[in-house]
C-alpha cells in the first residue's frame, strides 16, 4: 500500500460511530429547538413535530415554526459533521445517510411521507447541511499546516 496524504481507511466502527453520533446530535438539536420553540411560543409539545409528514407545511403558523426548526436544526447538524466526520468529500454521504434513516423513522411513526412538502423540506434541510457542513470542513482542511513545532523560522 502506498503512502499518501490523508489517505483514507476503510474503518467500519468508525463510520458507524460517525453516523449514529451525527443521527443523535441533529435529532438533539431538532428536539432542542422543539422545545424553545414551544416553550416560546406556546405549541403543545409533540413527538410528531418531528416525524409526522402531514406537519411539515408552510400553511399556518405553527407548521411553519416546525419548518424552520427543521431548518434550524440542519445547521446543529452540518456542526456534527464539522466536528465529527471532519472532511468536506464525505458530508453529502453522511447527510444523506441521516436523512435517509429519517425517513425510515417516520416511516416506521407514521407511514410513508407521501406529502410534495415533506420532500421539498428535507430537500432543503439536505442542502442547508451539506453546504454549511462542507464549508465548515474546507475552512479545517484548508489551514496552514505547521511544521518546524508550530513556531515560524527565518530560513
Amino acid at each position: 500500500m502506498g503512502s499518501s496524504f490523508r489517505s483514507y481507511v476503510w474503518d467500519p466502527p468508525l463510520i458507524l460511530g460517525q453516523m449514529a453520533t451525527v443521527q443523535c446530535i441533529y435529532y438533539v438539536s431538532l428536539g432542542f429547538m422543539l422545545t424553545l420553540a414551544s416553550w416560546l411560543f406556546g405549541l403543545p409539545p409533540s413527538l410528531s413535530y418531528m416525524f409526522d409528514s402531514n406537519i411539515l407545511h408552510l400553511s399556518n403558523y405553527t407548521n411553519t415554526l416546525v419548518v424552520c426548526c427543521h431548518a434550524i436544526s440542519a445547521l446543529g447538524g452540518s456542526v456534527a459533521l464539522w466536528y465529527f466526520v471532519k472532511r468536506a468529500k464525505q458530508c453529502l454521504d453522511f447527510t444523506c445517510t441521516m436523512h435517509l434513516f429519517h425517513l425510515i423513522g417516520c416511516f416506521i411513526y407514521r407511514g410513508f411521507p407521501t406529502t410534495v412538502s415533506w420532500w421539498l423540506i428535507q430537500l432543503v434541510c439536505i442542502t442547508i447541511m451539506v453546504v454549511m457542513g462542507e464549508y465548515l470542513c474546507m475552512r479545517t482542511e484548508m489551514r496552514e499546516i505547521p511544521l518546524l513545532g508550530g513556531t515560524r523560522h527565518n530560513v
